[in-house]
């Protein structure tokens, strides 16, 4: 799980120009491992359209799990 400690808008154009519009999610997580303490962070960015797809608006303080396709690439979030 995941908690979400900002975002920023991001948007840009592809090479071959396309236009892609989303988020850049700013994300805590607790870290679990025996051989860590602490919170671990990261961030990801999400497409406009795989935000509505997933239902989600992003907020600062949110609770979240992230899905990842195949690729390792996030695919959806789901709000906790």
């Amino acid at each position: 799980m995941f908690t979400v400690i900002g975002y920023r808008r991001s948007d840009f154009t592809t090479q071959d120009g396309k236009r892609i519009t989303g988020y850049t999610l700013f994300l805590t997580y607790p870290l679990a491992e025996d051989d860590s303490a602490g919170t671990g962070c990261e961030h990801i960015y999400m497409t406009d359209q795989k935000l509505a797809m997933s239902g989600y608006t992003p907020h600062v303080g949110d609770a979240i799990e992230v899905s990842y396709n195949r690729f390792g690439k996030p695919a959806s979030i789901y709000k906790r």
